[in-house]
């Protein structure tokens, strides 16, 4: 098994293009046409956890912050992102980083972080990206309507939330003539022929587009057909992407309750807390990393806890003067990648993935 089959997985999992813009994921070092040891999965990577994937026979490294945060301007052995790339050169080794892709995608570290915290109904804090969209018009002749009607219903057209095959259609006269060399369905070559027609369109996502359309030329009876393809505003049911996710409180709970039941979600140790003591906790927004710049998103739609980490002391000043509540578990909570992503892999590729041991978090609680 080569090491691109991994990363294959990862990337439809976790789309590249979901992450925003210029956060540097993907290959940071090695050659991904090498044949697979194993995989350790890790927050980050350091020294200590190259030595440990050189131990456990490893030589792909799957990390959530990306080792080349900022562009290195050379390659420096003396210092330690330099002894780090050196050290994985000598070993074959390849360091590949999934960072706000994660965070976005379905079932990444947003939706785990509101899965382990229970939340209800949950949805993207901050929209980043929405599924494109586009309508889809076929003209058919009356008599076959129906079998288009229904190939693209199929193909993914008129899906509108719990509904499916949603179009509309408009009767009207198609007009054209054939000419020399043609294979009309009807009509002769030179002469002009009517016929009555029926205009079909639906909406469709637009990665589905090309594929309705192999649907419809399977059943649609001429040679050439008349169609219009044209992107629109996506419906409100359609799928969007975001960073973080806010929702419901499994149950409503007072701060004093909520706190300790987060820790012990999220599995951290401390916490700090800026804001109200007495707020009954109904509404939560969560956003793995550093929060601080969607605090105003979380106060906007409504959220009563907002849990993120890296708050500064004015982040917190700012929140109280907007009666904001947060709790700051630290960057380090999102050290559940570790699981959540080794996990899955574990069960895809069974054998063959590493859990990093080592814990990178670089404060102590003193």
């Amino acid at each position: 098994m080569k090491i691109k089959e991994v990363i294959k997985y990862l990337e439809f999992k976790y789309p590249k293009k979901l992450a925003v813009d210029k956060d540097p994921i993907g290959l940071h070092i090695g050659d991904v046409g090498r044949s697979l040891t194993k995989v350790l999965v890790t927050l980050d990577v350091t020294l200590e956890v190259v030595q440990e994937a050189i131990d456990l026979g490893a030589n792909l490294i799957v990390a959530h912050h990306p080792f080349i945060y900022r562009p290195l301007k050379a390659i420096d052995t003396q210092t330690a992102k330099g002894r780090i790339v050196e050290k994985c050169l000598k070993h074959d080794m390849v360091v590949y980083a999934m960072h706000t892709n994660y965070d976005i995608a379905p079932n990444g570290m947003s939706d785990a972080m509101a899965e382990a915290l229970a939340l209800t109904k949950t949805r993207p804090l901050v929209i980043t990206a929405e599924e494109p969209y586009a309508k889809v018009a076929v003209f058919v002749p009356s008599t076959h309507a129906q079998d288009v009607r229904k190939a693209m219903g199929r193909g993914g057209v008129g899906q509108l939330g719990d509904y499916s095959h949603c179009t509309f259609s408009a009767p009207g006269t198609g007009c054209f003539m054939p000419l020399e060399g043609s294979q009309p369905y009807m009509g002769a070559a030179g002469e002009l022929e009517t016929v009555e027609e029926v205009k079909i369109e639906g909406i469709s996502r637009q990665q589905e587009v090309a594929a309705i359309m192999d649907a419809v030329r399977a059943v649609h009876p001429y040679e050439e057909i008349a169609y219009d393809i044209y992107p629109i505003q996506a419906p409100d049911s359609s799928p969007k992407y975001g960073l973080g996710r806010i929702g419901g409180s499994h149950e409503p709970l007072s701060i004093k309750e909520y706190i300790p039941f987060t820790k012990g979600a999220l599995g951290v140790a401390n916490a700090r807390y800026s804001g109200s003591m007495d707020q009954v906790v109904k509404t939560v927004a969560v956003l793995g990393g550093s929060g601080s710049n969607y605090m105003g998103a979380a106060k906007a739609k409504g959220a009563d806890l907002y849990i993120t980490g890296d708050m500064g002391f004015h982040n917190a000043q700012d929140a109280m003067d907007m009666g904001l509540n947060v709790l700051d578990v630290g960057h380090y909570a999102e050290a559940m990648m570790k699981h959540h992503v080794g996990g899955q892999l574990q069960e895809q590729f069974p054998g063959m993935v590493e859990i990093s041991k080592i814990s990178t978090d670089p404060f102590v609680f003193v």
